[in-house]
């Protein structure tokens, strides 16, 4: 006989309803389907985690192909405790009486339902191999049970493979905060993936709240970490050189016009290009900075990245226009560099800092750059990117989330991969917005 404890009521939220009756697109290859569902305390993810697995529950259960053995679901936490008393508990208090058969504790905690489905709670610090399954929630991703030993998670999806299922996909699910690192890196969708699915939760989405425990959240939250723990907004790294990046607000869907473009080169073991146009500022006769496209290539010459530039600019019919364009390199570049590009665009304006102009500085130029990115708190942001860029490895948009500062020397840190997309992305930002951030009260130390 199995003893029940108070049963759950099905009322969701609008936000977790959209999670629960979410199903793989019509275009999703046969296979895992992962869900991530991350945000700020109290916004209500796990209970939607719990839900949506609840609700599958029911499908995936036995059918003729298991013939004496039964289909497996796991529900895996930092610690085994946890997984029962936080998972388990929570979807057996949502499932009706009659739907689970058995069910047991310590040492292997896990149910039975009627309709044959398995499931078992797992700890993160165990191995699980050798098992197929067809459904998976993992609950706390952001803590350094997952994060120290990712492979963990790699396994886990690896077990969503059952063969006898009579269903297309198997299902993954996961919880947590949307910290920086292992959790960013794996799970922000940065372009449409039909087999991956991440939202981001505020607090201010769980209008169930309690007045009294949302005060306590408030008061609890680490300083300077509201836009994370509060509003589920992706955590920068610790040291981040570009705190003010949001990718809700930086990228932009605007892939460029034809016309005039302006450009910004860095030249080296890793060289890049970055194609921007200049668009008003509603309301301002100040300008934004609008990156519309970038060249990235490992070790070109100068004529072999102008080679690339120009096929860029001919397919996008972008023109780089004598009198009116610029080109903004390297304080360093040579001066037989700096011939070819003169060469190559006659009557382009070619803008160079020397060590008497203000942003030849580079910590200048990168307060500049972190101006620009702030006036996104006005929805009035001077610097954007196109949204396409954010699907290029090592590109621009990359270097904004990944680039950061020892947090022993307050030093830019050295990455190689990533450093030269940003620094022609400065240089060009430099030329472009230098004047109209010059003044004082921008500059200044806000």
């Amino acid at each position: 006989m199995v003893d029940h404890e108070e049963q759950l009521d099905w009322s969701p939220m609008p936000h977790q309803y959209a999670v629960i009756r979410r199903k793989p697109p019509e275009d999703a290859p046969a296979g895992p389907i992962i869900e991530a569902v991350l945000g700020g305390w109290g916004s209500a993810k796990t209970s939607a985690c719990a839900m949506a697995f609840a609700a599958n529950a029911m499908q995936y259960g036995w059918n003729e192909n298991y013939k004496d053995g039964n289909p497996r679901a796991i529900v895996c936490s930092p610690t085994l405790t946890l997984a029962e008393t936080n998972q388990l508990r929570l979807i057996r208090r949502l499932l009706p009486r009659e739907a689970v058969k058995k069910r047991w504790g310590m040492p292997k905690p896990r149910i039975l339902l009627r309709n044959g489905l398995e499931v078992l709670c797992i700890s993160a610090q165990e191995e699980y191999e050798g098992d197929n399954v067809v459904m998976c929630w993992c609950d706390e991703i952001s803590k350094p049970a997952f994060a120290d030993n990712p492979s963990i998670f790699t396994n886990l999806v690896a077990r969503l493979r059952d063969p006898k299922r009579t269903q297309k996909h198997t299902r993954m699910w996961v919880s947590g905060l949307p910290t920086a690192g292992w959790v960013r890196e794996m799970f922000e969708v940065k372009e449409r993936d039909p087999t991956r699915h991440t939202s981001l939760w505020s607090m201010r989405l769980n209008t169930k709240l309690d007045a009294g425990l949302r005060a306590q959240i408030l008061k609890t939250t680490p300083y300077g970490q509201e836009a994370t723990f509060l509003e589920g907004k992706w955590q920068p790294l610790e040291g981040a050189l570009f705190p003010q990046w949001d990718d809700a607000r930086h990228l932009v869907d605007d892939a460029g016009e034809a016309g005039l473009v302006e450009v910004g080169l860095d030249v080296g073991n890793r060289s890049a290009a970055m194609i921007g146009q200049r668009r008003q500022i509603p309301g301002s006769a100040d300008t934004r900075l609008h990156i519309v496209d970038e060249v990235l290539g490992d070790g070109l010459s100068v004529a072999h990245l102008l080679d690339e530039l120009d096929q860029r600019l001919a397919w996008k019919h972008w023109h780089l226009v004598p009198g009116r364009s610029q080109i903004a390199v390297d304080p360093t570049l040579r001066r037989d560099e700096l011939a070819a590009i003169y060469a190559r665009y006659p009557g382009v304006h070619v803008e160079q800092r020397k060590r008497s102009d203000e942003y030849y500085d580079v910590e200048r130029g990168l307060r500049l750059m972190g101006s620009a990115l702030r006036n996104a708190a006005e929805d009035r942001p001077r610097l954007t990117i196109a949204r396409h860029l954010a699907r290029n490895r090592r590109g621009i948009v990359e270097s904004f989330v990944r680039l950061r500062r020892s947090p022993k020397t307050g030093r830019i840190m050295v990455d190689d991969l990533r450093d030269h997309p940003n620094d022609a992305c400065r240089y060009l930002a430099c030329a472009v917005l230098g004047k109209q951030y010059s003044r004082p009260e921008v500059i200044g130390s806000r």
